[in-house]
């Protein structure tokens, strides 16, 4: 498939004069395909609406349309230096241009910034929503898919359209519902021309983890305290009983 692109710069003057004034247009088309050496540089001049002269670079001079046009083509064509102008411009202005377009849009590539967050903190064994967010990429085609322990995930996922962030970047938003499983591997992958592989980011658990793991820290303390109470209970019983036994009396006792 070809693909054409046009830059076009216009410089109008408006002009009064008792019958309403005219309007004079002078337009700079350089249209061109993948290859910018085939460049194409096209000057039209308009008066009120009509074309009076126009430019091809393929060509090499003007060609007028009516007699006013006619008249001016040919004192166009006979300046050397307006024909040894528009020669350079095809070179400065048309491929000089085309480069820094296609240097800042065809060619540019920004990688994504992906993160992986669970929109609502809940347990194991509750359903769940996973939220992938890819930041800031350009161009715009990415995709984005879920592994759960590396087996890709077809059901239970949706993602927004791809939307633009107005400085020449996008995002994509993609989602799964699933119920967390303690010890599974939930991976959002991201492909984009930018990365030389995907790109594979996996659900932090540890702030779920970190939840049992609190509990359970709270729970062998509180063993490990009562064990300790319980074991100095026991030992001042048997301190206290020890104090009053017959053991402990002496020969004079009375008895």
């Amino acid at each position: 498939m070809a693909i054409c692109f046009l830059h076009r710069l216009m410089a109008v003057v408006l002009c009064t004069s008792p019958a309403g004034g005219y309007v004079h247009q002078m337009m700079y088309d350089c249209e061109y395909g993948e290859d910018i050496s085939d460049m194409l540089f096209m000057v039209k001049n308009v008066y009120n609406q009509k074309l009076l002269t126009f430019y091809d670079s393929r060509v090499g001079k003007y060609v007028g349309f009516g007699e006013f046009g006619m008249r001016n083509a040919a004192h166009y064509n006979s300046q050397r230096w307006k024909m040894e102008q528009r020669r350079i411009q095809v070179e400065i202005l048309c491929r000089y241009n085309a480069r820094l377009f296609i240097k800042s849009t065809l060619d540019r590539k920004v990688p994504p910034v992906v993160r992986v967050r669970q929109t609502e903190q809940v347990d194991y064994g509750e359903r769940s929503v996973l939220e992938c967010s890819a930041r800031g990429f350009f161009p715009q085609e990415v995709r984005v898919s879920w592994l759960r322990d590396g087996v890709k995930v077809t059901t239970d996922v949706s993602s927004t359209e791809v939307m633009a962030n107005g400085d020449w970047s996008f995002q994509l938003h993609s989602y799964l519902e699933f119920v967390p499983r303690r010890g599974e591997r939930v991976t959002c992958r991201v492909e984009h021309s930018s990365l030389p592989r995907s790109m594979d980011v996996d659900w932090d658990t540890y702030l779920l983890d970190a939840k049992h793991m609190k509990m359970t820290v709270g729970i062998t303390c509180f063993c490990i305290g009562f064990i300790t109470a319980a074991g100095g209970a026991a030992y001042y019983r048997w301190k206290k009983m020890s104090d009053y036994s017959p053991s402990r009396l002496g020969p004079n006792s009375g008895l």
